[in-house]
């Protein structure tokens, strides 16, 4: 299982938080920044693809696996991160906003939760049969909506249910939600909903601490 000149792959699948929506052309995102963390690590080259899209569901996303080139990419990484549910929140909490009709939120908690497990189920399946161990860091959410108490209790159920998750072997979750927590206004752009430079370092280097198990146990 390898990649370009036998180097171990990272592939990053997601939404805008994956694309890197708030850093400039010239600074670092978050796949970008992890990327630099996986070869310091290992002090090695490290292959990387990308798959994602601003906007994108944990449905869309879960599509995406769906393709045959995503589908090899996924079965040929040694380390892989996921970003999704945002957006899935963001547009039922519009429609709160406007409505204050919890029903849409709980169904959008539930089902982006049971999408984020399809694709951990599937990317696992993608990799049976393979001698090499892998990794997937699932990325939780902060919240870019402090002002509204209410966003908290919905971010904290999602990010909750995302723990059940590290039960696979390969998953830890990184908890950008305390990372960020309070210090929001100094870590997100100018849209007030993704990440400044400063922020997606932040991300990197919280899902950077988790290590890099069980790859590393086994080497890359």
């Amino acid at each position: 299982m390898s990649f370009l000149n036998n180097y171990p792959l990272y592939t990053a699948l997601g939404d805008s938080l994956t694309v890197g929506v708030g850093s400039t052309l010239f600074m670092p995102n978050f796949v970008k920044c992890f990327h630099r963390d996986l070869k310091s690590y290992f002090q090695m080259p490290v292959a990387c693809r990308k798959f994602a899209k601003n906007g994108a569901t944990t449905g869309d996303i879960l599509a995406t696996l769906y393709r045959p080139d995503v589908a090899r990419t996924v079965a040929s990484a040694r380390f892989i991160t996921l970003t999704g549910g945002g957006n899935d929140l963001l547009r039922a909490g519009k429609i709160w906003i406007r409505m204050r009709d919890r029903t849409l939120l709980s169904r959008a908690l539930g089902e982006s939760h049971t999408n984020i497990e399809r694709i951990i189920a599937a990317m696992i399946h993608l990799h049976a049969g393979h001698s090499e161990s892998f990794m997937i860091r699932i990325l939780n959410l902060y919240n870019p909506m402090p002002h509204i108490p209410e966003s908290r209790l919905w971010l904290e159920a999602f990010n909750e249910r995302l723990l059940s998750l590290e039960r696979f072997a390969e998953v830890r979750v990184a908890d950008i939600y305390h990372a960020f927590y309070g210090r929001e206004s100094s870590l997100l752009a100018m849209d007030h909903t993704h990440p400044n430079p400063l922020g997606y370092k932040i991300m990197a280097d919280t899902t950077a601490r988790l290590g890099f198990d069980p790859v590393a146990r086994r080497g890359a």
